[in-house]
């Protein structure tokens, strides 16, 4: 155990711990949430759904998970935010990749044995995490559904390494007196009262129908105006019930500034008229590419539109009368902002 942390923690991970497989009770609950619509328009959810409920799908002779994380919340001196802003795990490099490749680099300087099979999974491999973080006994799972990892927060990215080798699982870490058990913020309700779109109404449940993260980055079509007033504080992603969350007062912060980009800089405008080329120079190799080009387009012209940008009026003009411009998200949510702005006008 200690190897495995000392090999994790070198590389500016956070070892969590180590749990068996069991997420029975956890899948039930995934399950429920399905079946009330919370997953919106994401389809890969429902498909992917049985898998998540036995490791064995992901690694036939799985024995053990190895729970680690990132920590991703910018040092002091690069928090100051910008808005509109991005989502604090977007600011970096691709984390699956750095992710995938240095948690397996950790875990064969721990355990040398390469007849001992494993499988590394970041986000992307269909397994409860979250649950299996939860389990190791490091932290718990919050109001606003996020991994509570104690005094470091919840401004991590979580892996885990399935592997046939049966290792000793970590003991649960003694409870905050704050908290009765360890599934429990106490009486704080604070990520619900100030997630400005209701998403966390019910506690320990996140409807993506209303929340900020869903529309910007997994919808696919044109955002309905009534989140639109929200893309003015974030574009990319949401942090808002993180942010106000009290164990991310003093969290873990990042300490591989190597993986910092200076996305948080780029105009919005260039956002908004960019071609592909540009698109590739200006995200590849980050998180952000999963809204896509014309996401990331739609979410710029909404963001120029509810904070006044007066470069708008221009690239409005630009994308709506270019004909080879076949974009019908953007050219749809260029015609929305048109009428909004328009109507705003008259109001004045």
């Amino acid at each position: 155990m200690k190897r495995l942390r000392e090999s994790f923690d070198s590389r500016g991970f956070v070892f969590l711990g180590v749990t068996d497989l069991d997420v029975a009770s956890d899948h039930a609950r995934f399950l429920a949430w399905l079946d009330a619509g919370n997953h919106a328009g994401m389809e890969f959810l429902v498909r992917n759904a049985g898998l998540r409920r036995d490791a064995h799908n992901i690694l036939p002779d799985a024995e053990s998970a190895v729970v680690f994380g990132l920590p991703y919340a910018p040092p002091d001196a690069e928090a100051k935010a910008v808005r509109p802003g991005i989502a604090k795990y977007a600011r970096l490099r691709d984390y699956h990749k750095v992710m995938w490749e240095e948690g397996e680099a950790a875990f064969q300087e721990a355990v040398p044995d390469a007849a001992i099979s494993r499988r590394v999974c970041v986000d992307s491999a269909p397994v409860l995490e979250r649950a299996l973080a939860a389990k190791t006994g490091a932290g718990f799972i919050g109001k606003n559904t996020c991994f509570i990892a104690g005094k470091l927060g919840s401004f991590l990215l979580l892996g885990v390494v399935l592997t046939a080798l049966k290792i000793q699982e970590t003991r649960p870490a003694p409870l905050e007196k704050s908290r009765r058990n360890a599934n429990d913020c106490g009486s704080c309700q604070r990520c619900q009262t100030h997630c400005p779109t209701g998403a966390l109404d019910v506690a320990w449940n996140l409807d993506s129908r209303k929340c900020l993260s869903y529309w910007t980055i997994e919808h696919r079509g044109v955002i309905p105006e009534e989140f639109w007033p929200w893309l003015g504080k974030y574009w990319y992603g949401c942090d808002i019930c993180q942010d106000v969350c009290p164990y991310n007062r003093s969290g873990g912060r990042l300490s591989r500034t190597d993986l910092m980009r200076s996305l948080e800089s780029i105009p919005l405008r260039q956002v908004a008229t960019m071609d592909q080329g540009l698109y590739e120079k200006l995200f590849g190799g980050t998180a952000m590419t999963r809204a896509r080009k014309s996401g990331l387009r739609r979410n710029a012209l909404i963001a120029m539109a509810v904070t006044g940008d007066p470069a708008l009026d221009g690239i409005l003009g630009t994308i709506l009368n270019d004909a080879g411009d076949d974009d019908t998200v953007v050219k749809e949510t260029a015609r929305q902002v048109w009428r909004f702005t328009q109507d705003r006008k008259r109001r004045r």
